[in-house]
């Protein structure tokens, strides 16, 4: 059960270790045992590692997994848009095997772009048969994964009523089967943190649910041992909620929160962020394609333990987790120059680098989903998820060996992805996955996009007119 990476360059986000010219890393029993040049062992698989990097496997701290099968429906689409074609229009058509089918390839999808470990913000839970397919789908692709388990309850709980925000009118015994469901769940799947997968929970929205109901369903996942995601600050209406205040209020900020967006954060709401523990995914792509606001790299980075990226809606971007590192690094850099500018002056330093890019998208993503002591860095003693990325195509060849960091940021893409490694075990090799039928896997994918919009009525109907009333954006729609 050896593997040894031979001749590589690596970006190995170990603050010890740092960027390494050309190493020998040894893999043994799932585990990194060295990395040192001119390793000597006997009985090892050797992989060539020359002309690649290899980096630890990418986090994917926010992806909607199971919206697959609609990739790119929402190329051109903002937050109404969103809320009415996917939240309130296509999510209620989903059956237990499309829960699967997302689920499955948008994992595989994820590995395939290098990205070893997601958070699968499950928030589409219409039945049981519906959260046991989107575990399974999980489990079959072999993807490292926090499972945050939803439970907004789809079809009674929607962005088409206007409950938000309010102190009364909560029921919390609606919990009561959601509950029973969640703890079904976790017991049959996550009987134990000695595997890929873990258990948490994605309470409702504070913008669509009473904040004694979403409380309540915060204590239920302490009471699991669950971590807990959710959106928060990511609208800006005439109502602004101020979604860390009320959860700082009601004693909810912790280190086993993570938070999306908060593109809308108050100055005094990155405050209580300070010291809490709580950490932040930054999903640049979506944010500013549909009105959500400038991606909070800086404020991340000086209120909580450091920013993480996420890919979020593939139903509205790509999963290419090196293209939006990049995507996340360029525009922090703008935004931290932007005083210049404005005195009309040449910006003179940067504020940004490639290692706090792949730190984000790395290191820190281990952290916000609980597994940093296992993943996130090419550390020895840490589980073997690493990913070897080719830099000999004619768009790379030439690159700065004495960066390997700043070549991989700045030069590659998903399709650089060779070789991935999970937990010690090679799920893609020579540039394709090697683990799973990939012919089944279309297919699988292939026979929920065309079921969905078969129901859909055509990509012509994705929003169904009249647009159906969103009482948080009547003024703006």
């Amino acid at each position: 059960m050896r593997t040894l990476i031979r001749n590589v360059a690596a970006a190995t986000v170990d603050d010890d270790l740092g960027d390494l010219t050309r190493t020998d890393i040894l893999i043994e029993d799932g585990v990194i045992r060295e990395i040192r040049p001119d390793i000597s062992v006997a009985d090892a698989e050797i992989v060539d590692g020359r002309d690649k990097i290899a980096i630890p496997g990418m986090v994917d701290t926010h992806r909607h997994t199971w919206q697959t099968a609609l990739r790119g429906i929402l190329a051109d689409g903002n937050i109404p848009d969103y809320l009415r074609g996917i939240r309130l229009h296509m999510a209620p058509l989903y059956r237990a095997q499309d829960m699967y089918a997302g689920n499955y390839v948008g994992a595989l999808d994820a590995l395939n772009s290098g990205i070893t470990t997601i958070v699968d913000y499950c928030h589409n839970i219409l039945d049981p048969d519906g959260a046991h397919a989107a575990v399974t789908g999980l489990r079959d692709a072999g993807i490292r994964a926090l499972y945050g388990h939803g439970l907004t309850p789809i079809t009674t709980n929607t962005w088409s009523q206007s409950r938000g925000g309010s102190e009364a009118g909560s029921d919390p015994a609606a919990l009561a089967t959601r509950a029973r469901l969640a703890r079904e769940i976790r017991d049959q799947y996550f009987a134990s943190d000695d595997q890929l997968l873990r258990f948490g929970i994605a309470p409702q929205e504070l913008a669509i649910a009473p904040v004694a109901d979403v409380a309540a369903e915060f204590r239920l996942a302490r009471e699991l041992g669950a971590r807990v995601t959710m959106h928060a600050n990511q609208v800006m209406v005439r109502q602004l909620f101020q979604d860390v205040e009320v959860l700082h209020a009601h004693d909810l900020l912790a280190d086993d929160l993570l938070l999306v967006h908060c593109t809308f954060n108050t100055p005094r709401e990155w405050e209580l962020l300070k010291d809490s523990g709580v950490t932040v995914s930054v999903c640049a792509e979506t944010e500013m394609q549909m009105g959500m606001g400038y991606p909070a790299i800086s404020e991340a980075t000086a209120f909580t333990p450091g920013p993480t990226l996420g890919i979020d809606c593939v139903s509205g971007n790509g999963g290419d987790m090196v293209s939006h590192s990049r995507l996340v690094l360029q525009a922090s850099r703008y935004r931290a120059d932007e005083p210049e500018y404005a005195e009309m002056r040449a910006p003179q330093q940067m504020s940004w680098t490639t290692k706090d890019a792949l730190r984000w998208a790395t290191l820190n993503g281990a952290r916000a989903a609980g597994v940093d002591h296992l993943v996130g860095s090419l550390t020895p003693g840490k589980r073997a998820d690493i990913v070897l990325v080719d830099m000999s195509g004619i768009s790379q060849v030439g690159w700065n060996r004495a960066d390997p960091t700043g070549a991989v940021i700045s030069q590659a893409h998903a399709g650089c992805i060779d070789t991935v490694f999970v937990d010690g075990r090679v799920v893609k090799r020579g540039g394709t996955l090697s683990h799973v039928d990939l012919s089944a896997a279309t297919a699988t994918l292939e026979r929920s996009h065309e079921y969905l919009y078969e129901r859909m009525g055509g990509a012509g109907s994705f929003i169904p007119q009249p647009p159906i009333d969103i009482p948080l954006y009547r003024e703006r729609a």
